[in-house]
């Protein structure tokens, strides 16, 4: 598999922090604009914006628990800075990969800039009507896309290309 250029790790990077960037100030706005107010339909029947302060991770699991969210906090900082670090040394081979690993990278520094803040609770503000689901935020969606489309090139598309190229498990 081709190795990313420079250039190409950099715009990886670059498109990260306008992602972090973007989902800072969809979490402002939200702050702003629904808090303590009433949930606001944007797709009727189908999508809310809906202020809610999460405490805990996803689904808001260890939801109280100072000690849990100082362990995600320092959990999720390393997981950054390991796949940054990959990243920039060009240990991410090919496009695909880069950018799911960009998206998983924005997703967590978003919503850990929250954990982190004196206010310690990430801001979730959108809410599926259609199915009873959890609120989420941008920073979710990053995480989301990025951890889906790198299971999908895992499992879909390197075996085809290491099947074209005739390398194996072993040979790489």
């Amino acid at each position: 598999m081709k190795k990313t250029k420079l250039w190409q790790r950099l715009a990886a990077v670059a498109v990260a922090a306008a992602l972090v960037f973007l989902d800072q100030l969809f979490k402002r706005a939200a702050v702003r604009h629904l808090r303590g107010g009433t949930p606001r339909e944007l797709l009727p029947r189908i999508l809310q914006l809906r202020y809610t302060e999460n405490t805990g991770v996803a689904f808001s699991f260890l939801g109280d628990s100072r000690t849990a969210m100082r362990v995600i906090a320092i959990t999720t900082a390393l997981i950054i800075l390991i796949a940054l670090g990959l990243m920039l040394a060009g240990r991410i081979r090919g496009m695909l990969p880069l950018v799911s690993v960009a998206l998983i990278i924005a997703g967590g520094l978003g919503n850990l800039i929250d954990r982190v803040s004196p206010q310690h609770f990430v801001v979730d503000y959108l809410e599926f009507l259609f199915v009873r689901f959890a609120v989420f935020n941008f920073a979710d969606i990053c995480i989301t896309c990025g951890v889906i489309t790198m299971a999908a090139y895992i499992l879909f598309i390197e075996p085809r290309m290491k099947k074209k190229t005739g390398l194996s498990d072993a040979g790489t």
